[in-house]
């Protein structure tokens, strides 16, 4: 790739070599933002970390507990048993094979093995391909049963979007809300710093 920028030669093509990405030309709202979840003090934590491998004893403790993102399994809380199941049995869906089966009941409980055998009918019966946009269809009817149980009110399985997680939902939300650098965005302190750094990247205000 050339860079556009580049002054041209005396062949009229740009100068070889030249960086086509630099800070000075990439999105100066990138420049700018801020990710305190990996910011200065957990990157300190991983040198820390690497200094107690490679030294040990080097320092008054004898090891880091990474506080800056949720994590609770670092902190020695049990996964929800059940899910790990589920998750297990979709990935190696050998285990449901009829030649499988019987092995498989020893040891998974039975409605781990229904859940599993389900969710995998939803997605032809392999997990790792792409879904629709909005997410699995039938995971979306299954939400808006529930919000509908819950709520009192009919939920469209068409108005949900499922996301890889809590940050993919806020950046999408505030990606359609900001519509130019004018827009404000209340948002609470203490606050996640997803959120400034995601108003930051959009050029708009908290």
């Amino acid at each position: 790739m050339a860079n556009a920028s580049a002054k041209p030669t005396g062949s009229g093509s740009t100068a070889r070599g030249a960086k086509v990405l630099t800070l000075e030309s990439m999105n100066p709202n990138i420049r700018t933002m801020e990710y305190a979840v990996r910011g200065a003090i957990p990157i300190r934590a991983e040198e820390l970390r690497e200094q107690l491998e490679a030294q040990p004893g080097s320092l008054p403790f004898k090891q880091i507990t990474m506080c800056n993102i949720g994590n609770p399994q670092q902190l020695k809380q049990k996964p929800i048993t059940f899910l790990r199941q589920v998750s297990a049995l979709m990935e190696y869906a050998d285990l449901l094979a009829p030649e499988m089966i019987d092995t498989t009941r020893k040891l998974f409980p039975e409605d781990a093995i229904e859940r599993a055998t389900r969710n995998l009918s939803y997605v032809g019966g392999a997990v790792g391909a792409y879904t629709q946009s909005l997410g699995v269809l039938e995971v979306r009817k299954n939400i808006a049963r529930f919000i509908e149980d819950r709520d009192g009110f009919p939920a469209d399985p068409k108005n949900i979007c499922l996301t890889s997680g809590a940050s993919g939902a806020v950046e999408r939300v505030l990606d359609i809300l900001v519509s130019s650098a004018n827009v404000g965005v209340m948002i609470p302190i203490p606050q996640y710093p997803l959120y400034t750094a995601t108003l930051a990247h959009l050029d708009a205000r908290a």
